[in-house]
């Protein structure tokens, strides 16, 4: 595969941009890597630390096999007639800064509030996150801000593409580590990235897109997301460490079982962030299973 995606890239790209693609799948194939994964025993809670990824997928065990098998690759590259705003890339959450997982999950779970300060064209437009169940309790506090002229929400990007408290949507998502040099060197190719110039970034956008992404890079906030990266190419998934798992999963043991036959090494968590099925020490997958 690694040639037929190389070929695919010379035919696609150009100049700096046919070199960041060239490099990561390069990268990509690179044998004889070694990840340092976070080891956890059952029922310890899940820490992020800055810079994690997180990605999730739809279905329950629909893409997992794929996903393990062959990493995670810019659909463009694998079918060229889709097309998305953002291409040939790999769309990762991107931790901020260090927390534990069930507090991630709370505040991505919840609402994108944006409100404005002030009336008319020197009116100012703010986005916040609001954690889950904090919803009432933020609009009051708006309500009651004579600042504030006008405001509304949406819920957050999250809940569509990772488990989340408010939705099944998604049931599996993975936790990739990133401490590594090799994984560094990876996401350095990122199109958030502020390094590139606009030139180089024309061939992973759709040109509808282009010039609203421009701007938004720049002034990324809760509301574009300021939590988003699209790798270039891809990632492999020997940088995997964790799958998160909604509830659905979470209630089955034949699933659990699956999941953990195919990433012996890494650990199983919930939407409570804690360790369901552990990679350092492992116990029976029942004691966890909700009756």
């Amino acid at each position: 595969m690694k040639e037929k995606y190389i070929e695919y890239a010379k035919q696609t790209f150009k100049g700096k941009a046919l070199d960041l693609v060239l490099n990561n799948i390069n990268l990509f194939y690179e044998d004889n890597i070694i990840i340092n994964k976070s080891e956890y025993k059952d029922g310890e809670d899940v820490f992020l630390k800055k810079g994690t990824f997180i990605h999730g997928i739809p279905g329950i065990l629909d893409n997992f096999d794929w996903t393990i098998n062959n990493g995670f690759i810019g659909i463009e590259f694998t079918n060229p007639n889709i097309k998305n705003k953002i291409r040939h890339s790999i769309g990762m959450w991107n931790i901020k800064n260090d927390c534990y997982l069930k507090d991630y999950i709370n505040l991505y779970s919840g609402f994108t509030i944006t409100y404005t300060i002030g009336r008319g064209p020197g009116s100012i437009e703010i986005s916040d996150l609001i954690p889950y169940h904090k919803f009432d309790e933020y609009t009051e506090k708006i309500n009651n801000d004579d600042s504030i002229w006008m405001y509304w929400g949406e819920g957050t990007k999250e809940t569509r593409f990772i488990p989340s408290l408010v939705a099944d949507k998604r049931q599996i998502a993975f936790i990739l580590n990133t401490e590594s040099e090799y994984a560094k060197k990876m996401i350095y190719a990122d199109v958030w990235n502020t390094e590139f110039d606009d030139e180089t970034l024309k061939d992973f956008l759709d040109y509808r897109y282009y010039p609203k992404f421009l701007d938004l890079r720049l002034k990324r906030d809760a509301s574009t997301t300021d939590r988003e990266s699209a790798i270039i190419f891809g990632l492999p998934s020997r940088l995997i460490e964790g799958v998160l798992v909604g509830r659905k999963v979470e209630n089955n043991i034949e699933t659990l079982d699956y999941i953990k036959s195919k990433l012996p090494d890494c650990y199983i968590c919930n939407l409570d962030g804690k360790v369901i099925i552990g990679n350092k020490e492992s116990v029976s997958l029942s004691k966890f299973i909700k009756k």
